[in-house]
């Protein structure tokens, strides 16, 4: 009988390699959905549709996070300037509800840095999300532009 080890060996490497190869693409298409499965996406919107949008619009330096359970925390911010919003007064801290982790659209932990936030009210609890934040100058710019009462702008208002 005739054996030669030479051909098992090729054999042997070629099933590793096929193996190896087959493996490294079931990785790599599992981390692409998984990244993607938890990535935040946020449609495009300009800011000063956000800030019609919008039931607050404000500049605040964040000064604290407090988690609230496994996914949501509170985002304490010390208000600079009011764009929107009843009820909230420059120099106050307010508090924002949001997601912990990035993938869950957080807003910025950033602590004692400057955010333009769009903010939804819902439940007597101010709300946002990374889709909601601005750079203050942005949305400073957004607020200027804003029609000013009595002026048609074509845009649409709570009266009609």
């Amino acid at each position: 009988m005739f054996v030669n080890p030479n051909v098992y060996l090729y054999i042997g490497a070629v099933r590793v390699r096929r193996l190896s190869t087959a493996l490294l693409s079931v990785a790599l298409v599992g981390m692409a959905l998984a990244g993607s499965a938890e990535a935040c996406s946020c449609a495009p919107q300009a800011p000063a549709e956000s800030l019609r949008e919008s039931d607050a619009a404000l500049v605040g330096r964040l000064v604290k996070v407090v988690p609230r359970g496994r996914f949501r925390a509170d985002y304490r911010y010390e208000v600079q300037r009011v764009y929107r919003g009843g009820g909230i007064e420059a120099g106050r801290v307010l508090t924002v509800r949001s997601g912990r982790r990035a993938s869950a659209c957080a807003l910025p932990r950033r602590l004692d840095h400057l955010y333009g936030l769009f903010l939804t009210r819902a439940r007597g609890r101010w709300l946002g999300g990374i889709c909601g934040v601005i750079e203050p100058r942005r949305l400073a710019h957004a607020a200027q532009q804003r029609p000013r009462r009595g002026f048609s702008s074509g845009a649409r208002t709570a009266c009609s």
